[in-house]
């Protein structure tokens, strides 16, 4: 199966600019980062891939088990404010600027590979691949998502991509870069034509409670709707947002249930 998102020329320059407001996007629910955690099988020190991991949301979570992380993204800024972050909170973390196809197969075997709210932009059949020579057999693939693909939206969400068109036009945009190609097929479809087709789901609801100055830091830190890409149209966009958001929630706080997803994919044995 081939995948339209390898033709991303610049993987690295996507979330130019974001890496500082990452702390104002929901987090994911404790409980499936300790399944996922489970995953990894043998207890502290089992190894673990965590790709495209940005600020190193997940890599710190599972490092906070005793896990042994390698977190691989292409984007140093993002390397940058995950080391620091890791840093302040006593977690010792191996960094990769790079793509999992750049890592010698002499680096495996791993117990397991996460990668949280990031495969849409990546070449996901080649990735599988790759991670066949990476996983143990018996190993897993973890998709995280702070939303499962079959649930609503947040009730907000018409006014932020109401505020994105108005200002950086309909096109869906993959940051200074490029814009984004949406996936012709869903992930799991990649994974039954994989090595990792014995497939398991697991949702759980979650609050996201954020008040206004997040949920405007929370657009920064998206490819579409960046600093970088704003450029001097930001204090505009801002502004529009803070007053539309304003207007439907008067208290400047967003509170709403989500569905968090997690999708486990289970490598065989060899072929």
């Amino acid at each position: 199966m081939g995948d339209v998102v390898s033709l991303y020329v610049d993987p690295g320059g996507i979330f130019a600019g974001t890496a500082a407001f990452y702390r104002a996007r929901a987090g994911y629910p404790d409980e499936l980062l300790d399944h996922v955690a489970g995953l990894a099988g043998g207890g502290p020190g089992a190894r673990v891939l965590d790709l495209g991991t940005g600020t190193g949301v997940v890599a710190r979570a599972l490092a906070a088990h005793g896990l042994d992380v390698l977190a691989v993204d292409p984007c140093q800024e993002m390397l940058e404010e995950g080391r620091r972050l890791a840093a302040a909170e006593g977690h010792a973390i191996e960094w990769h600027e790079g793509t999992v196809e750049d890592l010698p197969n002499s680096l495996g075997p791993f117990s397991l590979a996460v990668i949280g709210d990031a495969f849409h932009w990546m070449d996901r059949g080649r990735v599988l691949r790759v991670l066949h020579e990476l996983i143990a057999p018996g190993g897993c693939v973890a998709l995280l998502s702070h939303r499962w693909p079959g649930y609503p939206k947040p009730s907000w969400t018409p006014i932020l991509e109401k505020v994105r068109s108005r200002h950086l036009g309909l096109n869906r945009i993959a940051g200074p870069t490029g814009e984004f190609t949406r996936p012709q097929t869903d992930h799991e479809g990649f994974f039954r034509h994989s090595d990792f087709g014995h497939l398991t789901r697991i949702t759980t609801d979650y609050l996201i409670d954020v008040e206004l100055d997040d949920l405007v830091r929370w657009q920064w830190s998206q490819a579409h709707s960046s600093v970088t890409l704003l450029g001097e149209g930001q204090a505009a966009y801002e502004a529009d947002l803070r007053a539309l958001l304003r207007a439907w929630e008067p208290t400047e706080r967003f509170r709403e249930v989500s569905q968090a997803h997690l999708l486990i994919g289970q490598r065989g044995g060899d072929r």
